[in-house]
């Protein structure tokens, strides 16, 4: 009887660890994330099953749960390893409007390419990401083919933020617009005004309208702001299908759950083939907890735009 009553215990005693480590994992180490859009075509797949490195910024963490009561979601991150690089490939929340307010989605995430950090002007000309006057960033096989493109446009796709009478952006024709670090200050004129009314709504949680052109905070009108977070400029390899920052603006640091670090698994039968590893955390007879993790070796792949860190850490 006591044979039995130790083996349960241990029994017990290994599945408590198996979810206490794989919780840990998923909350300060990495992320498991499947793509259902071809929107990161032909870095990412839809299908693929990609491993998100939440150490290399540092893990996110909300401050409390008073956003279950549909508050504001405040957000700390840990600090990390390293910070984001252009053309990094990350996961983010989408933005989300609710009750004429914007804020991150809880439930819905993004992949997309960082293409301007904190900091950076960014330009598209002719099709063309430009960032501080330099190219190169995103995926320039369809950055180009975008710029020799003179057909018609799908509804929806064309216009770009801020969608607004004075700047009348598209996506071959966009910016130039400064991505505010923290720290930062701006004059805030008649011009920009509509550039970085969302983000100062976002960073006060405070009431911000428009009138003549001028911004307020409640009835304070705002002549300069200084940022309080970072924001960034994402974007997807496609450029003809993609809903990212050409069309939502720039995102905060705030909205990042960390970088795609590799393919786990792809439908991609080009994928060249894999290096399997197996993680036991748990083998018995009648309870199998395992992770077979294919870890697609892209050193020979074809897939022109792939992603760069392998900082898988344990």
């Amino acid at each position: 009887m006591k044979k039995v009553i130790k083996s349960i215990f241990q029994y017990v005693g290994a599945v408590l660890l198996a979810i206490v480590i794989a919780a840990l994992l998923r909350f300060f180490i990495v992320d498991f994330y499947s793509i259902p859009s071809d929107s990161m075509y032909p870095t990412i797949e839809p299908g693929d099953f990609i491993v998100v490195n939440k150490m290399y910024m540092g893990a996110r963490f909300y401050k409390n749960f008073d956003f279950l009561d549909g508050a504001h979601p405040e957000t700390v991150r840990v600090p990390g390893f390293s910070s984001l690089k252009r053309n990094d490939v990350i996961v983010f929340n989408f933005p989300t409007h609710t009750n004429g307010r914007w804020d991150m989605d809880l439930g819905t995430f993004y992949v997309k390419r960082c293409i301007a950090l904190p900091g950076d002007t960014l330009s598209i000309i002719a099709g063309i990401n430009h960032i501080n006057g330099q190219t190169g960033y995103g995926n320039m096989e369809e950055q180009q083919r975008l710029h020799h493109y003179c057909g018609e446009y799908a509804p929806g796709i064309y216009n770009a933020f801020p969608f607004d009478y004075w700047h009348r952006w598209n996506i071959q024709d966009f910016g130039p617009l400064y991505l505010p670090a923290a720290g930062t200050t701006i004059t805030i004129d008649t011009l920009n005004f509509s550039l970085y009314r969302h983000l100062i709504a976002y960073e006060t949680q405070a009431p911000v309208h428009s009138q003549d052109r001028q911004l307020y905070i409640r009835d304070s009108l705002i002549r300069e702001y200084t940022f309080q977070k970072n924001w960034y400029f994402v974007a997807g390899d496609q450029v003809f299908n993609s809903r990212d920052s050409r069309y939502i603006g720039p995102i905060p640091e705030d909205f990042i759950v960390g970088k795609a670090s590799f393919v786990l698994t792809s439908k991609d039968p080009r994928t060249p083939h894999a290096t399997t590893i197996t993680l036991c955390l748990l083998h018995d007879k009648s309870v199998n907890i395992f992770y077979d993790m294919a870890i697609s070796l892209v050193c020979n792949s074809n897939r022109n735009h792939i992603l760069t860190s392998w900082s898988f850490m344990f």
